[in-house]
């Protein structure tokens, strides 16, 4: 069978399997977008090996001359090897069409870029400072098919480098790079005839005002909401406009928002996800859109997803500041509040472990998901499960193990297959009968842990503000209580243990000794 190898490590294809399709079936979290070569989220940089020219469709010439392709367009006939992509290679030069102000401390620039750039009006761009390289990310406002120029907001951040730099010194015909575009959160037009809700704050309405230009212009018949909050009047920056596009489209709606001053029609008082969740309960049927504070969306996102919004069609774009690391910040020691009703529901305990049972019977063929759990029995993963979610319920101390961040430190999952998964554990809670707000608690409860699961490559594991290295073993002094990964005997809070610092198994000193486990070792232990 031919080679594919990808950053050194071989993996099996099938006959007429793309690359994209070959890696993700095997876990391999790259990134993607369109699946259909328009986007060009998921070029790679080929190193050996013979593709069709379809496979290198719509990209510039220079990165064709340099080996790039597009995973999801390559299908190889031989062996070939592949490799990330340098972002060296990826960024390409911009100029500076036009610069102004939209309020105090929003500013709107307008870039053309030297070769033409495919994308969707929602996903944004990687902007890069050529003098030292600072690189921020911002969301494009403008329509492919409207404008022929990119548009972003910049919001000024106190003693921000890139937008200080952007806001003071930066001008009209000066150069920059840019990378992308990526980003899911944009107007796909399958279904013309449903809901859209908008929902965002601050600069987070650029996305959502390209998404409504997007979907009004691409004929799109149902209703469109768009509902944008700020604590102060300057905050809804583009009120006129959209105003203006709302009196012009009878399936446009604007809501415009203040949560920190007195308001007179037609601005509501309040912030703008909980006026948006009042005025749709259900939302069954809607394509939700979440842009702007990582507070706001994933509170939002919790509350969409118990409203009915269905998690396919659920896509948010939160603005993270530089400042916040995920590598190093540790999760809180907290957990949900505990739901009696819920636990009722689940026959407490007795139709939890037939869910689970049926869930992780389901995960273990799915070629997506079995990657992730070839280190573990099904019978340990429905025993870790059920102990974790009888903690979170109904306050059982159960539970011996990692919280969520840690327990999937090493592994790369992306927002598409974090979804995956979620998506099958809807389609299994509704085939044992929970009720549906049931399911949809139990969905959003798991909806909270996204932020400590999904990344793009694997984080150090964190106990006790203390980070450990990706492989290998470490000496480790238990905060709570857990089970030896060898002879399943009770690790007791404050014992010495040997874990495996990127499996995070976990082995007594009895055991430990006798396999000859060493600080240094990276094979893990016999069972």
């Amino acid at each position: 069978m031919p080679k594919l190898d990808y950053e050194g490590v071989s993996y099996d294809r099938r006959p007429g399997e793309s690359v994209l399709d070959a890696l993700m079936r095997q876990g391999v979290a790259t990134p993607f977008s369109c699946r259909k070569g328009v986007c060009l989220v998921c070029v790679m940089r080929k190193d050996e090996g013979e593709l069709a020219e379809e496979a290198s469709a719509g990209l510039r010439e220079a990165l064709r001359q340099k080996g790039y392709v597009l995973a999801c367009k390559a299908v190889p006939e031989g062996d070939l090897r592949l490799s990330r992509a340098r972002a060296s290679d990826l960024f390409g030069r911009a100029t500076v069409l036009d610069k102004s102000l939209l309020s105090p401390e929003v500013c709107r620039l307008r870039l053309t870029p030297a070769t033409a750039l495919y994308y969707h009006a929602g996903q944004f761009l990687n902007l890069r400072r050529p003098s030292d390289g600072l690189v921020r990310s911002y969301s494009i406002a403008s329509v492919p098919t409207q404008e022929d120029y990119l548009e972003i907001h910049v919001r000024r951040v106190p003693f921000g480098r890139m937008s200080s730099w952007i806001f003071d010194e930066l001008a009209p015909e000066d150069e920059v790079d840019i990378q992308g575009p990526e980003g899911r959160c944009y107007y796909r037009g399958d279904d013309p005839e449903v809901g859209l809700l908008l929902i965002g704050t601050g600069t987070g309405l650029a996305p959502l005002y390209g998404v409504a230009r997007d979907a009004l212009a691409s004929g799109h018949r149902g209703a469109i909401h768009l509902y944008h909050g700020a604590r102060e009047r300057p905050g809804l920056y583009l009120e006129a406009e959209l105003a203006a596009l709302a009196a012009a489209h009878e399936s446009f709606h604007y809501h415009p928002s203040l949560s920190g001053e007195p308001v007179e029609a037609p601005l509501c008082a309040g912030r703008a996800s909980d006026l948006a969740l009042a005025d749709h309960p259900d939302l069954r049927g809607y394509h939700v859109f979440l842009c702007g504070s990582p507070t706001m969306v994933e509170e939002a996102r919790r509350a969409a997803i118990e409203a009915g919004a269905p998690l396919t069609e659920l896509r948010a774009d939160p603005f993270e500041t530089a400042a916040l690391d995920p590598e190093t910040t540790e999760e809180p020691d907290r957990y949900p509040p505990l739901d009696a009703e819920m636990w009722q529901a689940l026959g407490e305990g007795v139709l939890l472990r037939e869910i689970l049972t049926d869930f992780y019977t389901q995960v273990y063929a799915d070629p997506l998901l079995n990657p992730f759990f070839s280190h573990t029995t099904i019978d340990r993963s429905i025993g870790k499960q059920y102990s974790f979610l009888a903690r979170v319920f109904a306050g059982d101390s159960l539970y011996f193990g990692d919280r969520p961040r840690n327990a999937h430190h090493w592994m790369v999952i992306s927002d598409e297959l974090f979804d995956h998964r979620a998506a099958l554990m809807e389609r299994v809670l509704r085939a044992h009968g929970l009720a549906e707000h049931l399911v949809r608690r139990f969905v959003a409860m798991e909806e909270s842990y996204r932020k400590f699961i999904v990344k793009g490559r694997a984080w150090p594991r964190i106990m006790n503000g203390h980070t450990y290295p990706l492989e290998g073993y470490e000496e480790v002094r238990m905060d709570v209580g857990t089970l030896c990964d060898a002879c399943q005997g009770e690790i007791a809070e404050g014992e010495v243990v040997r874990v495996h610092v990127r499996l995070g198994t976990a082995y007594c000193a009895r055991c430990a000794e006798a396999s000859g486990v060493h600080r240094t070792t990276t094979a893990p232990p016999p069972a």
